[in-house]
């Protein structure tokens, strides 16, 4: 099985990635490997990266041994079978908030008898040979995951039966899209979503499903001792910060010149 295997990586080690937005060049995977990440996590909600980008990425990531997780843009077969194809370590849907919408997302992202995938070789199988398709199937099953976002009260409030689903393999919530939620969009540190947060993550780690925040450093503090999977670097945000050092030092170099 040429997927990287993250699933199992982060039992008993939280794994730490870069969500990616903008940045669709070959080197970004490079960077990555070498800053030692654990993960890639390509965006494909909110970010501009397209599909044949996406292929080659994480066809490049997987040879160097870099996992790829991918936010798919919604709950649909084209979307999350298609992402699983081009050889991801995972799928996620964002707005998670029903058992029912957990079925489905497995039915698409599992191979029979879990779900319904269709099989097709491709970048999920390193374009190998035909043949072996139950061992490509099991292997896909066990490895493969798929990753429900839990960010609004009503996906909270559904965690359990969200978690409950066979299949679904880790949950992952979205701070920010629960704040707005829970009608504070400007504050992510209210004991309310501390304390949502804290709720789906023990029905995670009840059902066996790994956990997951993209949210900054000080929440993934905060929630330490729960998470497993880790995202706080974002390409534009580290491009931005990035920036706003450079114009500083070029501001203190001016001023030591005068």
């Amino acid at each position: 099985m040429p997927v990287p295997d993250l699933k199992h990586q982060a039992v008993g080690r939280a794994q730490g990635g870069l969500l990616v937005q903008v940045c669709d060049t070959p080197a970004i995977m490079l960077m990555a490997r070498d800053a030692d990440l654990d993960f890639v996590f390509f965006d494909c909600e909110h970010g501009v990266i397209p599909y044949d980008h996406l292929h080659d990425l994480m066809l490049m990531g997987n040879e160097m041994g870099i996992p790829s997780l991918v936010r798919a843009g919604q709950l649909a077969r084209v979307d999350v079978s298609r992402i699983l194809d081009f050889g991801a370590a995972g799928v996620m849907v964002p707005m998670m908030e029903t058992a029912e919408q957990a079925e489905l997302l497995v039915a698409w992202s599992k191979y029979p008898p879990l779900g319904r995938r269709s099989y097709s070789g491709g970048g999920s199988t390193a374009y190998g040979p035909s043949g072996g398709h139950s061992t490509n199937m099991a292997a896909a099953n066990d490895l493969v995951m798929a990753i429900a976002q839990i960010e609004t009260v009503e996906g909270c409030a559904n965690a359990e039966a969200i978690c409950s689903v066979e299949g679904i393999d880790a949950v992952i919530v979205g701070p920010c899209d629960l704040a707005i939620s829970l009608g504070t969009p400007d504050d992510v540190d209210t004991e309310r979503e501390a304390e949502l947060i804290d709720q789906v993550a023990k029905a995670a780690h009840a059902h066996g499903c790994l956990f997951g925040i993209i949210g900054g450093n000080a929440m993934l503090a905060r929630h330490a001792d729960e998470v497993d999977l880790m995202v706080s670097a974002i390409d534009t945000h580290l491009l931005r910060g990035a920036l706003a050092t450079s114009e500083a030092d070029y501001d203190s170099i001016r001023a030591d010149a005068r």
